[in-house]
This record gives structure tokens, C-alpha cells and sequence, in this order.
């Protein structure tokens, strides 16, 4: 059984090998090991997540097993009246078992009031894409993205939410 919750201070060390994992695993195939290894180092810093997991505008949810392991996360916060999704992780063994539908959930829970939501994917992240598409995503738009001297491209993706969403969990 998977619950998700909200992420605590003491679940940073976690989310960063989620992170990690997560990123080698989903975009080794077409992006250099060197700007994997920056990004999880910089990006994924535990001073930068323990900011996140603090900030109250941003819901940071993680999905963690009876174990208590973490084995996914989101982080979403609203941006002119729409619910930004930034991150949606699950650690490759626990993919395809309904975890990542489950955090989305979550993330429009913590905003009841938004109606729409919005993310980006990297268009060669063909499961991601896919993923989000069999959630009723839709693509809206595509733009370039640059980190350090790699052009990647990105696909904006956006759902309308159904109006009177379940559980008012609000960040």
C-alpha cells in the first residue's frame, strides 16, 4: 500500500536518491552522464529540496511504502490561476502501479480551486510523454530548454480539471 503525503524535512536525504535514481534512469539514453551528475548535484542539492519541502506555496508530496521508503514525488504550486506541476518522479521499480496517477492527485487536491494544470516533459522522455498523455494531457505547445551547452526540447502539456475535485487538501 502507497500513501501519499505531504514531505517532511527528514524525507530530503530520500527525495535526493528518488531524484538521482530517477533522473539516470529516465534520461541517460539522451542526455550526457555529465549534466545528470550537475543537475542532481545542483538542482537536487539538499539545501535546495529542504527550501522546497519549507516553502508553503509549493506542495511537495511524496508517495511512500508501508516501509516507509519514498519511492515518488511531486512538487506543484499555482501560477496565474493554474496548478504547476514541476517535478512528478516514481522510482523505476515502482512504475506502471499507479503511484504517479496517484501524486498528480494529490497536486490537484492541494489546489482545489485551480481547473487547469500545466507541466513541461522532455519530448525524447517517450514514457513520460506517454504517461501524461493517458492522463488526459494534452500538448499545448513545445519550447527549447538549455543546460549547460545541451538544447533540449520541451513539450508543454495541460488538462482541464473537473470542477468540485474531492478532498480540499490545501497546501
Amino acid at each position: 500500500m502507497i500513501r501519499i503525503e505531504r514531505a517532511k524535512l527528514e524525507d530530503v536525504p530520500a527525495i535526493k536518491r528518488v531524484l538521482s535514481d530517477t533522473w539516470r534512469a529516465t534520461y541517460a539514453h539522451f542526455l550526457p552522464l555529465g549534466i545528470i551528475e550537475h543537475i542532481t548535484t545542483e538542482w537536487h542539492a539538499p539545501t535546495v529540496l529542504t527550501q522546497e519541502v519549507q516553502n508553503p506555496t509549493l506542495f511537495f508530496g511524496v508517495a511512500r511504502t508501508e516501509a516507509e521508503y519514498v519511492v515518488g514525488l511531486v512538487t506543484a504550486r499555482v501560477s496565474d490561476e493554474v496548478l504547476m506541476v514541476n517535478r512528478l518522479y516514481v522510482v523505476p521499480d515502482y512504475q506502471r502501479q499507479g503511484i504517479g496517477q496517484q501524486l498528480l492527485q494529490a497536486s490537484y487536491e492541494a489546489f482545489p480551486a485551480c481547473q487547469r494544470v500545466r507541466l513541461g516533459v522532455e519530448v525524447q522522455n517517450h514514457i513520460g510523454v506517454a504517461f501524461y498523455r493517458r492522463q488526459g494531457f494534452t500538448e499545448v505547445g513545445q519550447h527549447q530548454e538549455q543546460i549547460q551547452n545541451t538544447l533540449l526540447e520541451v513539450m508543454t502539456m495541460e488538462k482541464v480539471l473537473p470542477t468540485g475535485l474531492k478532498g480540499s487538501t490545501t497546501v
